[in-house]
């Protein structure tokens, strides 16, 4: 039987990139293949083991008593780690009538194509070798991109900046999302200091960084994690 390892399921505002604020039902995913030095989730922290059906009331529930939602927001950890499982499930959430939003770290890119016809939104986010202290991730990011953009789904590109995020990251960034599509929605998005991240870029550095992603993409926006500033989960 299929099951999961989910960590929470809850109502709340979106509150990260171009659909903040909108209401969202989240199902937390348990793991992660990245470790992300500002990441404030425990994406390995307590779970419960749940089935196709068990997932599903669950979702049917929240949303007879908190809906309507403009989406279930499929989150994590990496939700893309449970493709398997997703690729029953997620045809099961269609049938009830909600809109399917991935957030993903955007280096899965065989995970996503399996489960990208039942995908209305997807959130990727493009991690810089500062964010992760690890390796580049620019080829896994662009052939993520390229299958999301080549299903025609509703897509955009977050990218988290700290004050050690280096300028040829952003430049790297920018350019990336360019050679996909230049209309591609593209967020800066300030860390919220957590952990051993203790401040997010000075104003000049994001002014720089938006100046250039201006000249080179159609859409970019600066947003902050506005669930942190409206103290909800």
């Amino acid at each position: 039987m299929l099951t999961a390892r989910v960590i929470e399921v809850f109502s709340s505002l979106q509150g990260e990139g171009i659909y903040a604020g909108r209401p969202h039902l989240f199902v937390r995913f348990w793991n992660c293949n990245l470790a992300c030095r500002y990441c404030d989730t425990d994406y390995r922290g307590p779970y419960r083991e749940s089935s196709l059906s068990e997932l599903l009331a669950e979702v049917r529930r929240q949303v007879d008593s908190a809906g309507p939602f403009h989406a279930v927001s499929l989150t994590g950890g990496e939700p893309l780690l449970w493709w398997r499982f997703l690729k029953e499930w997620l045809p099961r959430l269609k049938a009830l009538g909600q809109r399917a939003y991935l957030e993903t770290n955007g280096t899965l890119t065989d995970p996503l194509r399996e489960i990208l016809p039942w995908i209305d939104i997807v959130a990727m986010d493009l991690k810089p070798p500062s964010a992760t202290g690890d390796r580049p991730l620019w080829e896994e990011h662009e052939a993520f991109l390229r299958a999301g953009v080549e299903a025609g789904r509703d897509l955009f590109v977050k990218v988290v900046v700290t004050a050690e995020t280096a300028d040829d990251e952003v430049r790297q960034a920018v350019d990336l999302v360019g050679r996909v599509d230049r209309g591609i929605p593209f967020v800066l998005q300030p860390v919220t200091p957590w952990g051993p991240v203790r401040e997010g870029p000075e104003e000049q550095q994001l002014g720089r960084w938006r100046s250039w992603a201006a000249g080179r993409l159609a859409d970019v926006r600066v947003i902050p994690q506005m669930h942190r500033i409206w103290g909800v989960p």
